[in-house]
């Protein structure tokens, strides 16, 4: 293993050991794993730290349109959405911690959309 491999390997195992969480790709399969008890097998296989998802705010196609809105420092208070608004405001929405309700309230998810880094 080359020295670049070697502190590859030696971030993602510490972070393992940290308590993050650990992906693997067997060489010749498709699709990352995320595993709970990693083998360390370097010839087979590739490891990574699993990507923390990041939020962005809603483009202006993305908003869901008649979905109950609500910001969770006042969740009585909720409202429907009715218009996709300039994106400043879709910003603002993700920011500042609000959610939305495609089900009638029964569930509730961030304004913004889940990307991969």
């Amino acid at each position: 293993m080359k020295l670049e491999h070697t502190k590859e390997a030696i971030r993602v195992m510490q972070a393992f050991v940290d308590g993050k969480e650990v992906e693997y790709l067997h060489s010749g399969t498709e699709g990352w794993v995320t595993t709970t008890n990693p083998s360390w097998n370097w010839t087979n296989c590739f490891y990574r730290i699993k990507p923390t998802p990041v939020l962005r705010p809603w483009t202006a196609d993305e908003v869901p349109l008649g979905a109950q809105m609500r910001n969770p420092l006042n969740p009585d208070h909720r409202w429907l959405v009715n218009q996709t608004e300039f994106e400043p405001v879709r910003a603002d929405w993700l920011t500042e911690g609000h959610e939305h309700s495609t089900d009638g309230g029964k569930t509730w998810k961030p304004c913004g959309v889940e990307e991969s880094q």
